[in-house]
């Protein structure tokens, strides 16, 4: 590259690109565009690759916690069960009916409190069959008292059923089944326990002689949240702390907990976060969000607790740290950029030596060239390969060879002609040399016949070049495949709600013939349809309309599928159940995507057409009614300006050149010579009404090189002529001169004055 012809201004088009990047040679211009490629293509791969395997990981972790939440569910749960399977047991115990039989209270009594130590119950108790206490495990037996009917599992029980729960009881009732209770409430002996309860009939025959109840309060009592942390984290440390937590709320207060402080106590009586509170305590569902417990990240889901009636009276929590995640994620990514760096340097160093490989013989064609044009033709190319490549090395030795055998033979033609043919002869060689030059120059106006004849009969073909677009006005079409009514009906409404053209259809086959019949934007599609696969039904579509934006409607358990038909082709995918802003929301974007790709694809174009325009080495303009230019190529300002940087638009022709074309012939245009005064410039003019418009086209072919040849050889053939005729009257003289002395003229004496009075007579004509 020539560093003389460097640009000191910045690209302002693409015309100034390709020409800065027509001085680079073919190695770099293949070299870089194959790196180019290789590194978009890398990066983009990168990009896709890691944000696709994020997600992936991402969803499945959330997955993972959401099958720990429903763990940790049903080992809460099992202790409910558990408790209640204890307490039949003990119900069904013989002994303790034939004590209350007997209203031996002090045996009773004993019994109950051996089995609550055993059981790890925090009470049980024995009532009548009017809900009366009979006996409290830890209370004197002597200090019995108070009535339990208004409990509601204990109501259930005095009714003949089993019963179990988990209940808020008042602290002074806990008080009241077992005093050390008050204690594990903390320092407000006002407020309530969560408890599981359970309770059992005492069954005589067939008649409730009262019942069985027990609990175990879950304030401050780790040992559900420790048996669910050992089912789920198995001890696992991540950076000196325990990989997760489970935690149980009463209310938006935690009651027991494995997260444990600094102190290395359990960090109880801290606020639920305001995800809990607002999803999961209000909102009666379950929750999976971020959560930020002692300066550590972590990934929770929760899920709510309910008494008997439903009513949500607290909260069961499952977290695990995230950093572990994301470390998986930021390994994965600086995996996927080392991938895609290495793949750039071996796609690099492939197409280094791949363009030397090719490269090689074309230089070897190409000095050979050089020789040849020097004037050196015995220099062939070697032939290695017999590929392309090879053909074009041979043809070019063919074409070398037959060059230096036409060459010596015209030298040797030439050293005959030399012999016979006078002084006279060089001078109409050079003569036919001047007028074949004056004929290639006359080409261009030729070229510019053709062009004013092919301009002349197509519609306006300048409009495009001006960049306007024209609006079809059309509306956008959409097709909507769903096998539920609902979601049709909801699609159908709001898309048609938006001025769009919508079409529906419950059946596979049928949305496959209206895409045979007609032409959609957007199709939106269930990918769990009965009849046929997502991926499946993604290639029939394509295969019929490859243009057509395809959204996917995915439920949860088909996300994995609609990720691979995102990859496979289609836009983008929407989890069910959705609400109508985002469908609407979704065709919207994918609409408009289609409008910036279509409209970036005729900017290409009529920045290709600008640019052919532009370099056309025929100066062309367009004139109004007044005949003032307001439009024209480059061409027609150096033409006009001679230095191209003179403005011309908005001045008429007889401003530029001191004559106006159009005054003659504006109506019915044609071509004609025309001598530009101001320029001192002679061309050749085409001129044509564009259909429809208040504008004409002029084509000026500069002619003025090709008129001072014409000049010029006219001046050389004139004397040429006069010359050949003088030299052959005065062989006609010599010739009747010898004829008259030997009295007579031979036949070859007369053919050969035929010859040249013919010769000279075609020289005249041709003049």
């Amino acid at each position: 590259m020539d560093p003389g012809r460097s640009r000191s201004k910045p690209w302002k088009s693409w015309s100034d690109f390709t020409g800065w990047a027509q001085d680079f040679s073919l190695n770099q211009k293949v070299l870089g565009g194959f790196l180019g490629v290789a590194v978009l293509v890398g990066l983009a791969t990168s990009f896709i690759g890691t944000r696709l395997a994020r997600e992936t990981i991402l969803d499945r972790a959330r997955i993972r916690l959401s099958s720990d939440l429903a763990t940790a569910g049903f080992i809460f749960r099992t202790a409910q069960e558990n408790l209640e399977l204890k307490l039949r047991l003990t119900a069904g115990s013989e002994k303790i009916k034939e004590a209350i039989e007997k209203g031996d209270l002090r045996d009773i009594r004993n019994r109950l409190a051996v089995i609550s130590l055993e059981n790890d119950l925090d009470f049980l108790s024995v009532t009548d069959d009017q809900g009366r206490v009979l006996v409290r495990a830890f209370i004197p037996y002597d200090k019995q008292s108070g009535n339990v009917l208004s409990d509601f599992i204990v109501a259930e029980a005095l009714k003949g059923k089993n019963a179990s729960g988990v209940r808020l009881i008042s602290a002074e009732r806990l008080g009241e089944e077992n005093p050390t209770l008050m204690m594990r409430l903390g320092k407000d002996a006002d407020k309530t326990g969560m408890v599981l309860e359970a309770a059992h009939p005492l069954m005589v025959e067939t008649r409730v002689v009262g019942t069985l109840y027990a609990g175990i309060l879950l304030n401050n009592n780790n040992f559900i949240v420790e048996r669910i942390s050992e089912r789920l984290f198995k001890g696992e440390v991540y950076g000196e702390k325990e990989i997760g937590y489970v935690t149980i709320y009463q209310g938006d207060v935690s009651i027991s907990t494995t997260l444990k402080g600094k102190d290395g106590l359990p960090r109880v009586g801290t606020k639920a976060g305001a995800k809990i509170r607002e999803e999961v305590l209000e909102k009666n569902r379950s929750e999976i969000s971020r959560d930020k417990q002692l300066g550590t990240e972590y990934l929770s889901a929760a899920e709510p607790i309910r008494n008997n009636e439903g009513k949500v009276i607290g909260a069961l929590q499952v977290a695990t740290q995230q950093e572990p995640i994301t470390l998986v994620v930021d390994r994965l990514v600086a995996t996927f950029l080392v991938i895609g760096l290495l793949g750039v340097i071996l796609m690099g160093a492939i197409t280094y030596f791949l363009v030397k490989w090719i490269n090689r013989p074309l230089e070897q064609m190409l000095n050979s060239a050089k020789r040849a044009a020097e004037g050196d033709l015995s220099h062939e190319v070697p032939v290695i390969a017999h590929d392309e490549v090879g053909e074009l090395a041979a043809t070019f030795n063919l074409m070398i060879r037959n060059l230096a055998e036409s060459r010596s033979k015209l030298e040797e033609r030439g050293k005959q002609l030399a012999s016979k043919v006078e002084a006279q002869t060089g001078e109409l060689d050079q003569a036919r040399e001047q007028v074949a030059r004056v004929s290639k120059l006359a080409s261009l106006e030729k070229m510019a016949d053709g062009m004013a004849h092919i301009m002349a009969h197509i519609s306006d073909p300048l409009v495009s070049f001006a960049g306007i677009e024209e609006d079809s006005g059309t509306t956008s079409r959409i097709l909507v495949l769903d096998s539920d009514e609902e979601v049709l009906g909801v699609c159908e409404r709001i898309l048609e709600s938006e001025g769009l053209d919508v079409k529906t259809t419950e059946s596979v086959q049928e949305a496959l013939k209206e895409l045979e019949r007609e032409f959609y934007d957007v199709i939106v599609a269930d990918i769990d349809m009965p009849e046929i696969g997502g991926l499946e039904l993604l290639k029939e579509i394509k295969f019929r309309q490859p243009e057509i934006l395809v959204i996917m409607t995915a439920p949860f358990k088909s996300t994995e599928e609609a990720v691979e038909t995102v990859k496979m082709g289609a836009y983008d995918y929407i989890p069910k159940p959705f609400g109508p802003h985002q469908i609407l929301l979704m065709v919207y974007t994918a609409l408009q995507s289609r409008e910036v790709v279509a409209k970036t694809r005729r900017q290409h174009a009529e920045q290709r057409a600008e640019t052919i325009f532009q370099r056309l080495p025929v100066a062309i303009a367009l004139a109004d009614e007044a005949h003032r230019v307001v439009y024209n190529n480059r061409a027609f300002i150096e033409l006009a300006g001679g230095d191209g940087q003179e403005v011309v638009q908005g001045k008429t022709f007889r401003e530029l050149f001191g004559v106006d074309p159009l005054e003659s012939d504006e109506e019915t245009g044609g071509s004609k010579w025309l001598k530009l005064e101001n320029v001192g410039r002679t061309a050749k003019l085409y001129n044509f009404k564009l259909p429809e418009e208040n504008l004409r086209v002029l084509m000026l072919v500069d002619i003025t090189e090709t008129v001072i040849k014409d000049q010029q050889a006219d001046v050389f053939k004139t004397e040429t002529i006069t010359k050949a005729q003088q030299v052959i009257h005065q062989q006609m003289r010599v010739a009747q001169e010898i004829a008259g002395l030997l009295g007579e003229t031979t036949a070859e004496t007369k053919a050969v004055l035929f010859e040249l009075i013919k010769l000279a007579g075609n020289l005249g004509a041709s003049r």
